[in-house]
């Protein structure tokens, strides 16, 4: 076994046993949740103890627990979407465990108003916890596609299937991750140093029914992340026990392909319990994908889950993880505008047909709880094997007028990780207030290559490292409550990082060895103030710092210019519930970046794009039509410029941040009937943009209408969803690029495309039991 991984192993099973010996015969508050009317179990309330500043949710079998908190008289609130808002009082004497059996009366005819405080996030309207009922019946084809549901947040594919998507929210274009961080149970997704992109973040690991819920945080207001959590970080939560088993079969169908487009098979499985207090399930998923080009791309993915959860004691649990995934595409490239306006290809077709790549990666992931007086001690340790192979030619004769341009890029890595978070609740004076502390560390042994290919056959090697990148981060929260209206939350966050490259190809008169070693470190602070005027009125006021490092082959070149790039940013908004029926959200912010430094994998060089300043506005309302009618929408607007400095003046205004999204929307109508029926349609609305610094560029913009239907019995589960309901054309991904076609005398600077989806339907059916 690796001495390192040995080491966390050891430190991980030291805290766990102080920890779990320390609180043994402390007082607790467990119980379960069910349907009043159904009986059956209620899963994702919002169960809160505003005494102690703590709150829970309920599981699949509607189970919760406060576990080691103090003696005393406590008020229970209990919240959940489409149920009425009950409160209980509870006695709790010492050393001794109450136990509670809640029912909740379904009441459809409210929009539930939920207890605002109650939530963990940081602020109200840049922050939000997703559960599965927000997401079980959105048209998704993968985990990647969930990221959709965070408002403001768009993808857009271009690589057959199996490449991570591009990433747009506030102002940023993301490339595959540079400023969105995600996580899934606290395993990084994210991949720095990555052979295609700095932080490409690939989420097709992640099976999406094994989710129960998603947090969502904008801005880089939360001490607890770190690197790539400038425009937002999001986090992943999957089921510790399953409600039911389930089979499901899946079939998509394009008009224009005339076959079964795409096949997928799913089952998950809860493990027969020799123990109560051992609860297992494994998942497993099998999917082929044709695609809507004239090319078949050939899209193959494979995806095992299985995850296992002991109760050691009523305070403290453990849990394992373990996960494989693998997937290989063939991909279309993009396409250039003039080759579809003169018609020589169709909008589906290619010029270079060899493109497509395979990718892998293995996660394991331990992870123990415990309730400790009020608070939660929590310690994780992970590690993940990861593969990636791509073939791109986004120019295709530009650079060689023989065998094209194609390129391959490789990514091979081995990561080891380990976090630590520390809450507790304490009297401050008058004022209950909660101190968070934590820590964290990553590992990536990464082998990074860059070959000039033909017909994916290497020709020769224009870049060849060994990357040893580790990380370190420290971040400490203390949440001020002055009375009951005001909450202010100071922290911070101290990172550090260490850069170790190895250049493996030989220094010649073309090639200059950048082997080097750096390190580098950053403190970042945080400031978050709520005021909650009532229990259906917030105002909030978030400031911060935070950082996206960059690729450590870039930062041994350029030791001096290429730190890790600072960003600031600011926000003020309100949350609003109006009667029972509408919740309004908004918010104003601002951002500004030090250096948008960017490794380009596609040439091994790095962009220079300079400072930059970000501001908008974020709206959305939730609205409750009647009984079994609700419509929600979001609006998001923002302007984008670039800067002489940090905090600097801007430059010429027609001086353009190149696909910055300017204005996105997205919203619709979902209808839920009592029977089991649901039914929505939505649109997805990004406006025209600039494609380059001088606008003369434009990536189009597009409006495109989804619709889904579900129906639910006691055993079986029908779906049908429908994307792109009009047959709209529009672009998903798009690029300012340079290129020359192989009887073209001279280079073409235009828009590069790669076609969204048509009209596309899928039908799936289940088996429950």
């Amino acid at each position: 076994m690796n001495t390192r991984l040995r080491n966390f192993i050891y430190i991980f099973f030291v805290l766990l046993f102080c920890s779990n010996t320390a609180y043994s015969q402390l007082p607790a508050i467990k119980g379960i949740i069910t349907d009043r009317e159904t009986k059956q179990a209620v899963e994702d309330v919002i169960i809160s103890i505003d005494e102690i500043n703590s709150h829970t949710h309920s599981d699949a079998t509607g189970t919760f627990s406060f576990a080691v908190i103090p003696a005393g008289t406590y008020m229970i609130t209990f919240n959940k979407l489409g149920y009425e808002t009950q409160k209980l009082i509870v006695n709790l004497p010492a050393n001794e465990t109450k136990e509670l059996g809640i029912t909740l009366v379904f009441n459809p005819n409210t929009l539930s108003v939920i207890d605002i405080q109650a939530e963990r996030a940081v602020s109200a309207a840049s922050s939000a916890y997703l559960s599965k009922v927000d997401f079980e019946n959105r048209p998704k084809n993968s985990a990647q596609d969930m990221l959709r549901l965070v408002p403001g947040l768009f993808i857009a594919q271009h690589a057959g299937g199996g490449k991570a998507e591009q990433i747009f929210i506030r102002g940023f274009d993301c490339d595959h991750g540079t400023d969105v961080a995600t996580f899934v149970d606290g395993i990084p997704v994210n991949m720095p140093s990555h052979g295609h992109g700095q932080g490409y973040e690939d989420l097709h690991f992640l099976i999406p029914e094994t989710v129960k819920g998603m947090e969502i945080f904008k801005g880089p207001y939360s001490p607890e992340y770190g690197d790539f959590a400038t425009g937002a970080a999001v986090q992943f939560n999957t089921m510790d026990t399953l409600e039911n088993n389930l089979f499901q079969l899946e079939g998509g169908y394009v008009p224009n392909v005339q076959d079964i487009t795409s096949k997928r098979a799913l089952a998950m499985i809860e493990v027969p319990r020799f123990s109560s207090s051992v609860s297992s399930y494994f998942a497993a998923e099998i999917m082929n994908n044709r695609g809507y080009f004239e090319k078949s791309q050939d899209f193959n993915r494979f995806n095992l889950f299985s995850k296992t959860t002991f109760s050691i004691n009523e305070h403290s649990k453990l849990s394992f993880s373990a996960s494989g995934f693998g997937s290989s595409w063939n991909a279309s490239g993009q396409v250039p505008e003039r080759m579809v306006k003169t018609e020589g290809i169709s909008r589906f077709g290619s010029i270079d047909d060899s493109e497509g790549g395979a990718t892998q990666r293995n996660n394991f992931n331990l992870i123990y709880h415990t309730d400790v007086k009020g608070g939660s001690f929590e310690t994780q340790v992970y590690a993940s094997n990861y593969r990636f192979k791509l073939f791109s030619n986004f120019t295709f004769f530009l650079n060689d007028s023989i065998n094209g341009d194609e390129i391959e890029q490789d990514d091979n890595r081995i990561i080891r990780g380990m976090n630590l978070r520390y809450t507790i609740p304490h009297q401050l004076g008058n004022m209950k207030n909660k101190f968070t502390a934590g820590a964290s560390f990553r590992d990536d042994e990464i082998t990074n290559q860059l070959w000039h290919a033909v017909k994916r056959r290497r020709l020769e090697a224009r870049a060849h490292a060994l990357v040893h990148q580790r990380s370190s981060g420290i971040y400490f929260n203390e949440a001020f409550h002055i009375n009951e209206h005001l909450r202010i939350e100071l922290g911070g966050r101290y990172d550090y990082f260490i850069f170790d490259v190895e250049d493996q190809l030989p220094a010649d008169s073309i090639h200059i060895n950048y082997s080097d070693y750096n390190y580098q470190a950053l403190f970042s602070p945080k400031l978050n103030c709520v005021y909650t005027a009532t229990n259906r009125l917030q105002f909030f006021l978030n400031a911060g710092s935070g950082y996206h490092s960059n690729d450590a082959r870039s930062v041994v070149q350029q030791q001096d210019d290429h730190r890790l790039p600072r960003s600031v940013g600011a926000e003020i908004g309100s949350l609003a519930h109006i009667g029972n029926k509408a919740v309004l959200s908004a918010a104003l912010w601002w951002m500004d970046l030090e250096n948008e430094l960017v490794y380009v994998g596609d040439d091994g060089t790095t962009e220079n794009k300079g400072s930059s300043r970000r501001s908008g506005i974020d709206l959305s309302i939730r609205l409750q039509l009647n009984q079994w009618l609700f419509a929600d929408a979001g609006i998001n607007v923002s302007k984008n410029s670039f800067t002489d400095t940090l905090f600097g003046k801007q430059l010429s205004q027609d001086y353009y941040v190149p696909l910055a999204p300017i204005a996105t929307s997205a919203g619709g109508f979902t209808m839920k009937l009592k029977n089991g029926f649901e039914a929505g349609i939505r649109y997805r609305y990004m406006a025209d943009r600039p494609a380059n610094e001088s606008n003369s560029v434009i990536a189009h913009g597009y409006n495109i209408i989804d619709f889904s239907a579900g129906y639910k019995m006691k055993r079986v589960r029908i779906g049908l969803s429908i994307e792109n309901l009009l047959n709209t054309d529009w672009n998903e991904a798009q690029f300012d690029t340079e290129s020359r076609l192989q009887y073209e005398s001279q280079p073409v600077d235009e828009l590069h495309f790669t076609p969204g989806t048509p009209f596309y339907s899928k039908l799936s059916i289940g088996y429950l039991f």
